[in-house]
């Protein structure tokens, strides 16, 4: 009888069948689909994340793509949460564990200072000279805005001359915005794609900017190069309706052309006047020859903020001189632009308040522009900066003047009145005369000494005259010994034309523009000698590789 244990009795299963293999095929599927879902939950919440660090029109996507994901890793996390849960509780998971918990805290802490950093935002200028710092006077403008401004820029983009243009005007732009409280807002335009808007603004030559009220429609556009700081501030000025003064520029005596705006003339002033305007003046023509009785008002819808002679070369008759004594005694502006050896009549104009024209051309050896000695290059500490005059010369940098006379006060400083006060404004070198003729190049022979090219005058009335009793204000002059400064030519050469517009500003008290300046750009050159360029290069080329190859073979022989 065999004791072969006999299998109990019953039906048998076949092993194919789909009952014991559905379990598997279950569990693979479930695999799967959580494996999926936590992909692209992942996905969804990174792309979420990203899409904050774009425009606010985006934030409404970048929740809905959060919300999304994070319900798909959840899921995930459900239909996988056994295995998910060995993972974390086995010896690896710990560590990987720690190590997320440790990423998401660093996260986490990087966020919150983000937050708190943009919510309490501080600005630190640490360039040389302010470079991304705005003037007070600047501040003060925007602080002031009552309704909105935006300024549409247009730049081509791939083009080299406008290029050089887009990166100081977007930061300067960026800068406006963020001092304005919300009140000013800027955008980029490519005219080749939006031609509409460009048509729309009137605009035809690119790069520009175009500054505008949006509540008004009141609008002023800015060309290159005029994207200074003092360019944007005074554009500013005109788009919240600022009331534009009068200046008048005198005619008939061969002066300046006012019309004239071709860059390479000599003889033109209307660069000048284009920069005046910009700095929300009027510039109107006006000759007193013409009338039988000529007059000057200071006060009206016509009264004249200030009166301009730019590079006169013929007399002025005596109605013209009494018509200008007459304004200046009422608190009156000039600023007049002589040249060497001027008409007579200009020199006695100009003593009767105490200021006497020097006969001859001004020679500097000691400091000059390209070894042309009769073009004095007036340099930082040959400005006269103490008040009042450090509203014209504090902002400037560097200016020249190809040809210039010279002033003296007309009496001694023991002998001038209380009525007037003359005050210098620029000068040359020790190593400076007056030479007789322009052909004349060095001071050999000549008495050397100081020459005053610019001064001003501040006064109540002229010399051995009574104060007028009507007088609104102070009378001021400024008095330059150089026109060609200011002309098309050399008008955006180095500081020239702040100097002439800070002179406009201080005659008709904005002295405010006159404290918005360009940032020169400070270039700082690394001098080395050659034994140290030497030990530059062997510290490049083989002290630091070797460093790093004994770091490294230093670390291979702790894991060996």
């Amino acid at each position: 009888m065999s004791n072969t244990p006999q299998r109990p009795s019953g039906p048998r299963e076949n092993p194919g069948t789909p009952r014991q293999s559905l379990a598997p095929w279950a569990f693979l599927t479930r695999g799967v689909l959580s494996a999926v879902l936590a992909i692209a939950g992942a996905v969804g919440v990174l792309v979420g994340v990203l899409l904050f660090l774009f425009p606010t029109e985006l934030h409404g996507p970048a929740y809905t793509l959060l919300a999304v994901g994070g319900v798909m890793l959840m899921a995930s996390l459900i239909m996988s949460f056994a295995m998910v849960l060995e993972t974390i509780t086995g010896r690896r998971g710990r560590y990987g564990a720690n190590t997320a918990v440790m990423i998401i805290a660093f996260v986490a802490l990087a966020v919150l200072v983000q937050i708190i950093a943009v919510r309490n935002s501080y600005r630190w200028d640490i360039t040389a000279t302010r470079q991304f710092s705005l003037a007070p006077q600047t501040q003060g403008i925007l602080k002031n805005l009552k309704n909105p401004i935006r300024a549409t820029a247009f730049f081509v983009p791939g083009v080299a001359a406008q290029e050089q243009y887009r990166v100081p005007v977007e930061d300067l732009l960026n800068e406006l915005k963020h001092r304005s409280g919300g009140k000013f807002s800027y955008r980029l335009v490519d005219p080749d794609l939006e031609s509409s808007l460009a048509k729309q603004y009137n605009v035809t030559q690119y790069p520009a900017v175009v500054f505008e009220d949006q509540a008004t429609g009141i609008q002023q556009s800015l060309p290159a190069p005029l994207f200074q700081e003092r360019d944007f501030a005074s554009a500013l000025l005109i788009v919240t309706g600022a009331k534009r003064k009068l200046i008048y520029y005198l005619e008939g005596h061969q002066e300046k052309n006012l019309a004239d705006r071709a860059s390479d003339s000599h003889e033109g002033f209307g660069f000048a006047a284009g920069s005046l305007s910009r700095d929300n003046y009027d510039v109107v023509p006006y000759s007193l020859y013409a009338e039988e009785n000529p007059f000057i008002p200071t006060t009206g819808d016509d009264a004249a903020a200030a009166v301009i002679i730019a590079g006169p070369t013929q007399d002025i008759i005596e109605k013209e001189i009494t018509a200008l004594q007459d304004y200046l005694k009422r608190g009156g502006r000039l600023l007049l632009l002589l040249d060497p050896n001027p008409p007579t009549s200009y020199r006695d104009f100009l003593a009767r308040w105490a200021v006497v024209v020097n006969q001859g051309f001004v020679i500097d050896e000691a400091s000059n522009v390209a070894g042309q000695t009769q073009t004095p290059l007036i340099r930082r500490g040959q400005y006269f900066e103490q008040p009042p005059m450090d509203a014209i010369t504090k902002p400037l940098d560097q200016t020249y003047f190809p040809g210039t006379a010279s002033f003296r006060q007309a009496l001694p400083q023991e002998e001038m009145p209380d009525t007037i006060t003359v005050f210098p404004i620029a000068s040359t070198t020790l190593f400076s005369c007056l030479a007789p003729d322009a052909e004349a190049t060095d001071c050999r022979g000549r008495p050397l000494g100081v020459q005053f090219t610019a001064v001003a005058v501040a006064a109540t009335a002229p010399l051995n005259e009574p104060p007028d009793p009507n007088a609104t204000q102070l009378t001021k002059i400024v008095a330059f010994g150089d026109s060609d400064f200011a002309n098309n030519f050399h008008h955006f050469s180095l500081s020239n034309s702040d100097l002439l517009l800070n002179s406009a500003n201080w005659l008709t008290e904005d002295v405010t523009l006159a404290s918005v300046r360009s940032k020169p750009i400070a270039f700082r050159r690394l001098v080395v000698t050659g034994r140290e360029m030497q030990f530059i290069q062997g510290l490049s080329w083989f002290v630091l590789p070797a460093v790093m190859a004994l770091l490294a073979a230093i670390a291979w022989w702790r894991r060996r």
